[in-house]
């Protein structure tokens, strides 16, 4: 007995299918299941156990209910090789296997499998039935029906042909099959380069009509209900010109084209004759989801005044997803899925996580946004339960994702609204708070009339005291003017003498080390590289530098007649007597040292820098000026810079040639 020729056609498109389809029914187990894997893994391949060659028939009479589910009443064959027939199969010494899951999921696998089951007819007439395969993405189905040994209907389905070639026009692959009395054996051969799942059912053809139409009545409700949150934000966002409204109408956009080719609806009913726009569908419409729900994260939580880590991280996946969507339409599907399943992983946990820290920082607004992503794991949660069994499969159960994603995208329009009730709340606060202000501020300024008054009215009563106390102020008034004296030779940001000081000081120490024949140090440093800390930090972190170098010496230098200025800009000067030049040098060199380790903390930012030496030592005597000291400190100075800088150079003392 020959197969179809069918069977020789797909067996030549194998190899190619494999390359196109190894990751889509990775897709194909639900977005939503890809954004909550973390916390609810896919159900374990099913398990056949060995068994004889006879399975438990099943029996349909005029009675029989409307839908059979086969699950375990089928025997399963693991075609290794990918190349039985169906010949091959119909012999007896093959290894059949019972299969104990009620709905069959082999998992990932690049092997074929067989399935065979028994229907018996025991009525006396033919019986109309039609048999579901209710997984959209397959990629090679084929079902021969056998009475008596004669194939009496054989079909070659897949999600690669033409959806107009299908029996029965479904977004499920539906086969027709007639069922003669007594006995009907019905083959069913699977393969695809993602999961292989085979939850068969048998049904009433008016049955199956009624079923359909409540799902699609249930699915053009969740549509509809998308379709309309669309529309509703779409004129929210021309009134409020909000660009979170975009974000949320892109996401939902997205996501329901992704449902729609997802479930087999658009393939069907959208685009029936574009196979090759079919098969990049998925990837696309992932792209586009994960693209919107991280502008919408981003925006929607401000994050930007929020966090700057979390600000960037939700941007940089945006950017991914923004690159990856053109993508989709260039580089070979296998790839661009790969790709769009690893990044929406990611994406998903980090918008959840971020927005219950956004709740349990104070953000009210973030409560609705939570619970609709929440929703939506709960759904999926639901789904994957029931897949395992451990609760009946049923009409709320099985579509308990697409009960999640609306109940998700109703709560994200409740989200939107309920921060612009938020933000309204907090301007109406804070004009309450500036009204009350505002009364208060008036209410001192009135307060302060009346006390002028008062004031003035006192003051005309005391001037006569005033006038016994005038030679107590003239003595204040000379304490303020020595004060400010001080003030005058001193630099008002280190709180260090300035130069003007400096000069007049350093002239009369060196006429009493010359009169005394003692030595006499100038050291003259700087701040290496200040104009880069300037311009990496700004000019207040510079201030910061300078302060911190004069709080960090001015201790070091308290010897009467030392003197510690800052002689302009970065640059500061030390005049110190007593010293000879291996000491002054060893000064120099422990300044220098302090320097180095001595770190600024300022905005956050830890800044350290170094310092240049110039040192010039030499016993003073009439003929020398301050200038000659200072010009050699600087050309010293000026050899350490050009010496690497962070180190201590001596010169000579140079007498100026007028």
């Amino acid at each position: 007995m020959e197969p179809p020729h069918a069977d020789t056609r797909m067996g030549q498109n194998r190899n190619h299918r494999d390359a196109l389809k190894m990751t889509r029914c990775n897709s194909c187990c639900g977005w939503l299941l890809v954004l909550w894997c973390a916390l609810f893994a896919s159900w374990a391949a099913a398990a056949p156990a060995p068994a004889a060659d006879t399975f438990p028939a099943l029996t349909l009479s005029k009675d029989s209910s409307g839908r059979i589910e086969l699950g375990t009443r089928m025997g399963v064959l693991i075609d290794n090789s990918n190349t039985l027939t169906l010949e091959q199969v119909l012999r007896a010494d093959l290894p059949w296997n019972t299969i104990n899951r009620k709905s069959p999921n082999f998992g990932f696998t690049q092997d074929a499998y067989w399935f065979r089951f028994q229907i018996n007819n025991v009525t006396d007439r033919n019986l109309s039935r039609l048999i579901e395969l209710p997984i959209p993405f397959l990629d090679d189905v084929r079902l021969y029906h056998i009475v008596d040994g004669l194939i009496l209907d054989s079909y070659s389905l897949g999600d690669e042909l033409p959806f107009v070639q299908r029996a029965v026009r479904h977004r499920n692959f539906i086969m027709p099959v007639t069922l003669a009395p007594g006995s009907n054996l019905l083959y069913l051969r699977l393969a695809s380069a993602g999961t292989v799942e085979a939850p068969l059912r048998i049904w009433d053809p008016v049955k199956f009509h009624a079923a359909s139409n409540d799902e699609n009545l249930l699915q053009g409700g969740a549509i509809g209900i998308m379709v309309i949150m669309i529309v509703y934000n779409l004129f929210i966002f021309f009134s409020t010109r909000d660009i979170n409204y975009i974000y949320y109408i892109g996401f939902v956009a997205s996501y329901m084209m992704f449902h729609l080719s997802l479930s087999g609806y658009a393939f069907a009913y959208l685009w029936p004759y574009s196979v090759r726009w079919n098969s990049i569908a998925i990837s696309t419409f992932i792209a586009f989801t994960a693209l919107f729900t991280g502008l919408f994260a981003n925006h929607f939580l401000k994050l930007r005044q929020f966090s700057k880590p979390a600000f960037f991280t939700v941007r940089a996946m945006v950017i991914f997803c923004a690159i990856l969507l053109p993508l989709t339409f260039m580089l070979p599907y296998s790839t661009t899925i790969r790709i769009g399943a690893a990044i929406v992983v990611p994406i998903a946990v980090t918008v959840l996580i971020l927005g219950y820290w956004r709740w349990w920082r104070g953000a009210v607004f973030a409560r609705f946004y939570c619970l609709a992503w929440t929703a939506t794991l709960f759904g999926v949660g639901i789904l994957s339960i029931s897949k395992q069994g451990w609760i009946p499969l049923n009409i709320w159960t099985e579509n308990a994702s697409q009960i999640g994603i609306v109940l998700q995208v109703v709560l994200l329009s409740f989200t939107l609204a309920d921060r612009i009730n938020n933000d309204r709340s907090l301007r109406l606060n804070a004009q309450a708070v500036a009204l009350a202000h505002e009364r208060k501020a008036r209410a001192s300024q009135q307060a302060l009339i009346e006390a002028t008054e008062s004031s003035n009215r006192e003051l005309e009563q005391r001037v006569q005291l005033r006038t016994a106390d005038l030679n107590a102020t003239l003595e204040q008034l000379k304490e303020a003017n020595d004060h400010l004296q001080l003030l005058s030779t001193t630099d008002g940001l280190t709180k260090i003498s300035n130069r003007a000081y400096f000069d007049k000081a350093v002239s009369t120490e060196l006429r009493r080390a010359a009169r005394q024949q003692s030595p006499m140090t100038i050291i003259l440093f700087d701040i290496d590289h200040f104009k880069a800390i300037n311009d990496t930090y700004g000019h207040l972190a510079g201030d910061a530098c300078l302060r911190g170098l004069a709080n960090l010496l001015r201790p070091r230098i308290h010897r009467a007649g030392d003197i510690f200025a800052r002689y302009g800009g970065e640059e500061f000067v030390l005049a110190i007597g007593g010293f000879d030049l291996s000491g002054s040098i060893a000064l120099a060199q422990e300044f220098r040292a302090a320097i180095e380790a001595m770190q600024i903390d300022f905005d956050g930012a830890a800044i350290r820098f170094t310092a240049s030496f110039g040192v010039v030592c030499a016993i003073p005597n009439p003929s020398l000026r301050s200038q000659d000291f200072l010009a050699s400190a600087d050309k010293a100075l000026y050899q350490a810079k050009h010496d690497g800088r962070n180190c201590v150079r001596v010169a000579a003392l140079q007498k100026t040639v007028l």
